[in-house]
């Protein structure tokens, strides 16, 4: 908005004392600027249908993001943590920072650990949508634990043709998965000033009246229309599964000819009368040619055989050549749950053990299925080359779903070793039908010190 100067001044004084006294009664606020995001806002929903029973997702979609980082849901990483990452700071070029075509530039965004994983060596930050600027696919990112802060930064070129671009990012873990807030840079490109030729003198002639014409309208060219579609929908494993969290991945393509700005993208459970779609959150914006993959947490309450549904421009703000193909469905056939065991710690106490002294050998099982696991077996082995076990458990009761039992024992090592691998392996005899019989086992190695 515009404002226009009065030019009479006799009021200033009286207007500036009054806005003064105004600014120091408003709240102070920093919102970022905005980035859209990659996870959605359903991640981790259980209120999926049963197989006779579809559920349905609230039909309202969420308001529009207004900064930079919309905090997002958790994404399930090893062991019982969650992956997360929010935006803190713009270090270097904030949003609409001015360069000359083809100007180099760093960009550096402070970001935090928000889940309860610590990222791992080899997480990166990958390019995920807008102008790449020159820019790498991915950067590097150190190894931060929960709740601290780093600085993640990538070498950019600024576009040759004058105007406004956005290039987005967002971290992921060294398995694939992408997690946290969408972050992205936004420049301004300058038009290059042009040199106005000297001004030379010209002989002056005689003005002669000549007939004055009439001026023509030139025909403004209307935009080209953008036409968006899901070329792609698939889901993020070979094994959906009842209980289970898993992604709903869709690539978004702009066909057309026309830019689509800001628009965004739904998923839906099932395609019948009353089944509402879920908005995913975050908003894309597509060059002609471009395209995008996106992806949504989901996980079914029960078990079938689903038909289900992505819609690309959900909320219909973008005006395409084809309003026809926007929606793309996936049958999806998600198997009853199953329990799944896994050895989550192995400790000694004292650490490490010593030469001759009764050691305490704690072993912590954890069910991370989404079904109970009746009863089953544990063994721990006080070096991989042993010919039997040191300690033998039966979990008589089983475990339910998210559950860890602890078990305990006592064991003397006669020899000082500088490096011993034991391991611990649950469900010994196969007695329990799991969703993945492969990570049964832990090998820790630990070392055997002198008295």
């Amino acid at each position: 908005m515009r404002v226009e100067k009065d030019r009479r001044l006799t009021w200033l004084p009286g207007v500036l004392l009054g806005l003064a006294m105004l600014a120091c009664n408003l709240p102070s606020s920093a919102t970022p600027t905005e980035g859209p995001t990659m996870t959605p806002a359903a991640m981790g929903q259980s209120a999926s249908p049963t197989p006779l029973d579809v559920g349905v997702t609230d039909p309202t979609p969420p308001p529009l993001p207004t900064g930079t980082s919309t905090p997002v849901p958790d994404v399930s990483g090893p062991g019982d943590c969650t992956l997360n990452a929010a935006y803190v700071a713009d270090v270097t070029i904030p949003d609409d920072t001015e360069l000359a075509s083809g100007e180099s530039f760093t960009k550096v965004w402070r970001v935090r650990n928000s889940g309860t994983c610590a990222w791992e060596v080899d997480t990166q930050l990958v390019f995920v949508s807008g102008e790449p600027m020159d820019g790498p696919s991915s950067a590097e990112v150190p190894s931060v634990a929960p709740a601290s802060s780093t600085d993640v930064s990538v070498d950019l070129v600024a576009p040759a043709t004058p105007g406004t671009y956005r290039s987005t990012w967002q971290l992921q873990s060294p398995d694939g998965v992408r997690f946290g807030s969408q972050i992205y840079v936004q420049i301004v490109v300058l038009q290059e000033a042009t040199e106005e030729p000297e001004p030379t003198e010209e002989p002056t002639e005689e003005a002669t009246e000549e007939p004055t014409e009439e001026p023509t309208e030139e025909p403004t060219e209307e935009p080209l229309p953008p036409d968006l579609i899901i070329s792609d929908l698939t889901v993020g494993t070979d094994d959906p599964r009842q209980g289970m969290p898993l992604h709903i991945v869709a690539t978004l393509r702009n066909q057309g000819d026309g830019v689509a700005e800001n628009f965004h993208w739904a998923w839906r459970v099932c395609v019948h009368e009353g089944c509402e779609y879920t908005d995913a959150p975050g908003s894309f914006t597509l060059e002609p040619g471009e395209e995008v993959i996106a992806q949504m947490e989901y996980t079914f309450g029960g078990y079938a055989n689903y038909t289900t549904e992505a819609w690309v421009d959900s909320r219909e703000t973008v005006t395409e050549s084809d309003e026809t193909n926007n929606t793309n469905q996936l049958p999806i056939s998600v198997r009853v749950g199953l329990p799944d065991l896994v050895i989550s710690a192995v400790t000694f106490d004292p650490a490490p053990p010593v030469q001759g002294q009764s050691t305490t050998v704690e072993v912590s099982v954890h069910n991370r299925g989404s079904k109970p696991a009746g009863g089953f077996d544990v063994e721990w082995w006080a070096s991989v080359s042993a010919p039997a076990p040191a300690c033998e458990w039966n979990v008589t009761g089983g475990l339910v779903p998210e559950g860890t039992v602890t078990l305990d024992c006592t064991h003397v090592y006669p020899s000082w070793y500088s490096r011993i691998t034991t391991r611990a392996t649950a469900d010994v005899n196969e007695d329990v039908a799991e969703l993945d019989e492969g990570n049964n086992a832990l090998d820790e190695v630990t070392s055997v010190n002198e008295p």
